[in-house]
């Protein structure tokens, strides 16, 4: 089997993100790797780790390992109600090259400028404070301040952000968490929030879907709600599994 590159964008999804690394270790069972990721939210740390060097099955140790998602801390409603610490830690700890310049695979990190509401990319400089800004999701996480600008969660300006690789790369993968399902009453508050924020960013992600030559929205993740930290395995092997059976039918 040739070995191959592919540029991959990789979008947010809270907990569903951990999906990612079994959709790319499926592709790197078949020899396929990034030859570039953009990204956000919860698919921007995956990618960062990726794009550093690290294999799929070192970033699932590190996460585990750190229980990233189980350890964000609890703030107040003026502020914020998490604090995105933990991450910063385990990044700060874990990366071996810290700005953008330095890493072995291009990273593009789409953010949202608070004051303005426009996309930012992020692909020079320091790598952990985009990563941060893309994940910092409103009410939620306080703005991630970079060079005097307020930044939040990416995916409110295009949560499947392929714009920084139109340019560069043919042949995009898109993967993207967040399979829209049925919506049942009975599921609950948490569920209903979820659904109607990635209804309300949905139209970005079906117009960059139309610029990847593969798209990846395995349906099982369906099932879990972004703060669904519990079930990483889960959650990674309905990524692993989808997107085998994928390369199979190929």
């Amino acid at each position: 089997m040739n070995a191959s590159t592919r540029p991959f964008v990789l979008s947010g999804g809270g907990a569903r993100g951990y999906a990612h690394l079994g959709v790319l270790k499926a592709f790197a069972e078949h020899q396929i790797t990034p030859s570039a990721i953009a990204a956000t939210s919860a698919g921007s740390i995956a990618a960062a780790f990726i794009c550093d060097g690290y294999t799929t099955d070192e970033v699932r140790e590190i996460f585990q390992h750190n229980k990233i998602g189980l350890s964000m801390e609890w703030r107040n409603w003026r502020t914020g109600l998490l604090s995105l610490k933990t991450v910063e830690k385990v990044l700060t700890q874990t990366l071996r090259h810290k700005n953008f310049e330095d890493l072995t695979t291009p990273l593009y990190i789409a953010a949202t400028d608070f004051n303005s509401g426009k996309q930012m990319i992020f692909d020079k400089g320091s790598i952990i404070p985009a990563v941060l800004a893309a994940s910092s999701i409103p009410l939620l996480f306080q703005p991630i301040v970079i060079d005097g600008i307020p930044y939040v969660d990416g995916g409110l300006t295009g949560n499947l952000p392929a714009e920084p690789l139109l340019e560069k790369y043919v042949d995009i993968i898109g993967v993207h968490v967040n399979p829209l399902t049925e919506y049942h009453p009975e599921n609950g508050y948490l569920a209903n929030i979820d659904r109607t924020l990635h209804l309300a960013i949905r139209e970005p992600v079906l117009k960059n879907k139309a610029h990847c030559k593969e798209f990846i929205e395995p349906a099982g993740l369906g099932k879990f709600g972004m703060f669904d930290f519990k079930h990483f395995d889960d959650i990674y092997n309905i990524g692993l599994e989808y997107t085998r059976q994928l390369m199979q039918q190929k």
